[in-house]
C-alpha cells in the first residue's frame, strides 16, 4: 500500500493533542522510514519526546529538523525552550536570537529569548526583551514578571516596582503580579504593604507554599508574631508536605510563643506521609533543638517502621541514639556499617565524627574531618571540628587552621558626620534595632538563649539608619581586609582578594541579637560565611564595668554538646561601636551575663565577592 503522508502527518497531530506522545513517535518514525527528511515528522517527533522526558531523542530530531529547516521559528522557539530548560544556554539563545529576527512581531518569542537571558544573567539584554514582550502582550502576566525580574536583579528595586505597578493598572486582577508586588515589597522591608499584597494574591487564586512562608514572615516582621504562626498554619492545611513551610511554621510557633506543640503538624504529615522519609528527618531535628529526648526517640522508632526508606539520615539519627543512651559499642558497629553502605556521604562521615569526638577519639574523628574536606575543602563546620580534634590531640597544626589572634580582628566602626559623639550614634541605631525585635524567644536552631534575633536579612529593611550603619560596616570590613595576608593554601586566607572595595562586600547573612537578663549565645559556628562577626551597639552597664568575663565573647571553646569542657583560649570584652571580625569556622559564643539592660549586637557573614 502506498504511504499516505497527508494522512500520516494529520494522525500524528491528533495523537500528540491527545497526549499519546508515545503512539505519535511510532507514527513518526513510521513517516521518517519512506520519507527521512520529512520536516513536520522530525519536529514533531522532537516535541512529542520532549513531553516524555526523552532528551537524546529530543535533541537528535530537533537538529535534524533544523537542517531541513533552519528558518523555522516554531521549531527554534520549542528547540530553544528545551536547551534552555536542559542547560544548553548559549545555544538556547542563539536559536532564541534568531527566532526574534525572524518574527519580531511574535510575544512568545520574546519571553522565551528574555527567559533565557535571565538565566545567562544577561539582565540588561533580558529587560530589553521582556519590554519587547510587553509591547506585543500588555495582558500577559509573565512579560511584567520578566521585566521586573530583570530590573531586579539589575540592582534597580525602584524600576522593578515600578514595573509591577503598571503591569497592575493593565491587569489589576493578576494574582501573579499582586504576589510579585509583595516579594518587591517584602525585600524593600515594607512588611505591611508586602502582606496585604500577598493577601490579595491568595484572594485572586494565587496558591503556593511559598506565598504562606512568605506571607507569615511578613507578618512577623510587621511585628505580629502570633498572626504570622496562624497564618503559616493555614498554608499547611494547603500544603501539609512542604518541608520549607513546616520549617518556617514549626519556627515561629516557638518564637511567638503559640499555644500547642510546635512539632505536632510535623509530626501529622510525617504519619500522613510514611514514605517521605524528609518529614521524618525534620521532625526528629526539631525535637532534637527542643531537647525532648524521649519524643525523639520515639519518633525515630516509629519512622524506622514506618516503611519510609531508611536513608543515611535516619539511620545515622539512629546511631546518634544509640550514643545518647550509652551504648557507644553499637553506635561505632552502626557507623562503621552505614560507611560501607554509603562511603559517600559526607553527613554520615560528620557525624560520626562528632560522635568520635565525645568519645574522646580526635584521631580517627581528625581522618574522617579530612575526607569530608577532601571534597568540601571550604566546609566551614568540618573545619570548626576539625580544630576541635587537633587541639584534643595536642597537634601544632592547630595554630596554623585557626590562630585566636592573628584572625581575630578588632575594627571600630566609623561614625557618620552630624553625631556629637559615638555613644550618641550607636544610641539612635540601638533604638531602631529594638523596634525590630518582634520575636518572644529565642530562634529555635540558633544560637541565642535569653534572647531574641531578627528575621531575615537586616540590611533589606527599608530604614535609613539601618541603610547608613550598613554602609559604615563596609568601610570597616574594608579596612580590616587590607590587613589580610594571602595564602593559596590556607583555607580562610585564601579567600581573600586584595581588590576588595566596600561596594563588592557580599553579605551571605545578617542579622540583630537582643540579649537580656541571663542571656548568651551557646558555643557556634556559622556553615555559609567565609568571614563572621559581632558589632556590638548597646552595652549593658554590669558587662561594661565588669570584674571578669561576664558578657564577653569567647574563641576556641566548642559547644557544650560535645562534653569536653575545653574552656575558651581568648575573649574579648564588648565595647560599644566595635566590631570584631573573625572566621566563620572558628568556635564562638558569649559568656553568660546578668543585667536588666539589654545587650544588642549586629552580626553577618561575608563571603568573597569573586566566588
Amino acid at each position: 500500500m502506498k504511504p499516505n503522508l497527508r494522512q500520516d502527518l494529520e494522525t500524528i497531530q491528533r495523537q500528540l493533542m491527545a497526549g499519546q506522545f508515545q503512539e505519535g513517535i511510532a507514527t513518526c518514525r513510521k513517516v521518517l522510514s519512506y520519507a527521512p527528511k520529512e520536516p513536520n515528522a522530525l519536529y514533531m517527533m522532537g516535541v512529542a519526546a520532549a513531553q516524555l522526558g526523552d532528551a537524546n531523542t529530543t535533541q537528535v530530531a530537533f537538529d535534524a529538523a533544523l537542517k531541513v529547516t533552519p528558518d523555522r521559528v516554531d521549531l527554534l522557539m520549542n528547540y530553544g525552550n528545551f536547551l534552555r530548560e536542559t542547560g544548553a544556554l548559549d545555544r538556547a539563545q542563539a536559536l532564541l536570537q534568531r527566532a526574534s529576527e525572524l518574527a519580531p512581531k511574535t510575544a512568545g518569542v520574546w519571553q522565551a529569548l528574555s527567559s533565557t537571558q535571565l538565566r545567562l544573567e544577561r539582565f540588561d539584554a533580558a529587560l530589553v526583551s521582556a519590554e519587547r514582550f510587553i509591547a506585543l502582550a500588555p495582558k500577559a502576566a509573565a512579560a511584567w514578571e520578566l521585566a521586573a525580574g530583570a530590573a531586579q536583579r539589575l540592582g534597580n528595586r525602584d524600576r522593578a516596582l515600578g514595573i509591577i505597578k503598571e503591569g497592575l493598572e493593565s491587569l489589576p486582577e493578576s494574582p501573579s503580579l499582586h504576589y510579585a508586588l509583595g516579594q518587591l515589597n517584602r525585600e524593600s522591608g515594607e512588611f505591611a504593604a508586602a502582606s496585604t499584597a500577598y493577601e490579595r494574591a491568595r484572594q485572586l487564586g494565587f496558591q503556593s507554599a511559598d506565598l504562606y512562608r512568605n506571607n507569615a514572615e511578613s507578618l512577623l516582621e510587621e511585628g505580629r508574631p502570633l498572626d504570622a504562626a496562624a497564618f503559616a498554619r493555614i498554608g499547611l492545611a494547603r500544603f501539609p508536605s512542604d518541608i520549607a513551610l513546616h520549617q518556617v511554621a514549626t519556627r515561629l510557633h516557638v518564637e511567638s510563643k503559640s499555644p500547642g506543640d510546635p512539632v505536632g503538624e510535623l509530626i501529622k504529615a510525617a504519619r500522613s506521609e510514611r514514605t517521605n522519609a524528609t518529614l521524618w528527618e525534620t521532625a526528629i531535628g526539631f525535637l532534637k533543638y527542643l531537647d525532648r529526648q524521649e519524643d525523639e526517640r520515639r519518633l525515630l522508632e516509629e519512622a524506622l517502621s514506618s516503611g519510609s526508606p531508611k536513608t543515611p539520615r535516619l539511620l545515622s539519627l539512629q546511631a546518634i541514639a544509640m550514643a545518647d543512651a550509652g551504648d557507644t559499642k553499637r553506635m561505632v558497629a552502626t557507623y562503621e556499617n552505614l560507611l560501607k553502605r554509603f562511603p559517600d556521604d559526607a553527613g554520615v562521615k560528620f557525624d560520626f565524627a562528632i560522635q568520635l569526638l565525645k568519645m574522646s577519639e580526635p584521631q580517627r574523628a581528625d581522618r574522617l574531618f579530612d575526607e569530608v574536606l577532601k571534597n568540601s575543602p571550604l566546609d566551614q563546620m568540618a573545619l570548626g571540628f576539625k580544630s576541635t580534634a587537633l587541639r584534643l590531640m595536642g597537634d601544632d597544626r592547630l595554630n596554623d587552621l585557626v590562630d585566636h589572634n592573628d584572625m581575630v580582628f578588632e575594627v571600630e566602626i566609623p561614625v557618620p558626620n552630624g553625631y556629637s559623639s559615638r555613644s550618641a550614634y550607636f544610641a539612635e541605631v540601638a533604638a531602631v534595632l529594638e523596634t525590630l525585635h518582634h520575636t518572644r524567644a529565642h530562634p529555635i536552631d540558633q544560637s541565642v538563649r535569653g534572647g531574641t534575633q531578627t528575621n531575615g536579612f537586616l540590611f533589606r529593611i527599608a530604614h535609613p539608619m539601618i541603610a547608613q550603619l550598613e554602609q559604615q560596616i563596609r568601610l570597616a570590613i574594608v579596612d580590616a581586609l587590607h590587613r589580610f595576608p594571602t595564602d593559596s593554601k590556607h583555607p580562610f586566607w585564601r579567600r581573600n582578594t586584595v581588590d576588595t572595595g566596600a561596594a563588592d562586600i557580599v553579605f551571605s547573612g545578617a542579622w540583630s541579637v537582643r540579649l537580656s537578663a541571663q542571656g548568651f549565645h551557646t558555643n557556634h559556628m556559622h556553615p555559609k560565611g567565609w568571614i563572621s562577626s559581632a558589632l556590638y551597639i548597646a552595652v549593658p552597664d554590669e558587662v561594661t564595668g565588669a570584674s571578669d568575663d561576664a558578657g564577653y565573647i569567647q574563641f576556641g571553646a566548642p559547644e557544650e554538646k560535645l562534653g569536653l569542657n575545653l574552656p575558651p583560649i581568648r575573649t574579648i570584652k564588648p565595647q560599644v561601636g566595635n566590631l570584631v571580625l573573625f572566621p566563620s569556622y572558628m568556635w564562638h559564643g558569649t559568656i553568660p551575663f546578668s543585667s536588666k539592660q539589654p545587650r544588642i549586637t549586629v552580626a553577618f557573614d561575608i563571603v568573597p565577592h569573586t566566588e
